[in-house]
């Protein structure tokens, strides 16, 4: 099963930073996760909101700001706003990379076409499954995922229609018959986002593939 850090050691760290992917690589996860909009310049800022104000010193669109003028806010304890270059750089094991906006794909595509080697290691997902099947189109091999949020009649064709390798469906509405199905039609089922004891031990008892948790020492670690 795989220990996945959602947006790094979150629980413990700011999301989305290098001292959260780092910690959490250091405590010893199977992969990170994180999030991408595109910058005015078409850089990859590694930020969950589509808006600076949340997470960072920041206010107003991620868009609108090249990614020298993201650096310079802050994102939290002195933190500043990585690029998905950074962070790949900064951690060596494999990065889960969910696709927040349109913007975003051509920048990825890009980076994909720099190094082959990164298909094996830069698994993307989104809740927008037209990007992760324009990817899977160019890419038939890359582990890519469809996120998704409600309970579709059957979730398996989700992915089959984009070309994905990974279900992954909110906690709540995972059950093991859902997980059976997936591995029936050749899919892996990772589920987000678990943080207590009680979610924690459910997505373990129904036999998920991968859980994303912004508490991985409760998983590892101790």
């Amino acid at each position: 099963m795989w220990v996945i850090a959602h947006r790094g050691f979150s629980g413990r760290h700011p999301e989305n930073t290098l001292r959260s992917f780092r910690a959490a690589a250091e405590l010893g996860v199977d992969m990170v996760e994180c999030d991408v909009h595109a910058s005015a310049d078409g850089k990859l800022a590694v930020i969950h909101d589509a808006t600076l104000d949340r997470t960072t010193s920041g206010t107003g669109p991620v868009a609108q700001r090249t990614m020298a003028e993201l650096r310079a806010l802050d994102a939290g304890e002195g933190e500043r706003i990585p690029t998905l270059e950074e962070l790949l750089e900064a951690v060596d094991i494999p990065v889960v990379v969910e696709v927040k906006a349109p913007g975003a794909l051509q920048p990825l595509l890009a980076l994909y076409a720099q190094d082959a080697r990164l298909k094996e290691r830069l698994w993307p997902i989104s809740f927008a499954h037209p990007l992760i099947k324009e990817l899977t189109q160019r890419m038939p091999d890359l582990v890519a995922g469809v996120l998704y949020a409600g309970i579709p009649v059957e979730p398996w064709t989700l992915a089959q229609a984009a070309g994905a390798k990974i279900l992954l469906p909110a906690l709540e509405t995972a059950t093991r018959e859902e997980v059976q199905a997936a591995h029936s039609h050749g899919l892996y089922y990772s589920v987000w986002t678990a943080d207590t004891e009680e979610e924690l031990r459910y997505a373990q008892e129904i036999g998920v593939d991968g859980i994303a948790t912004n508490f991985p020492d409760r998983l590892i670690g101790g």
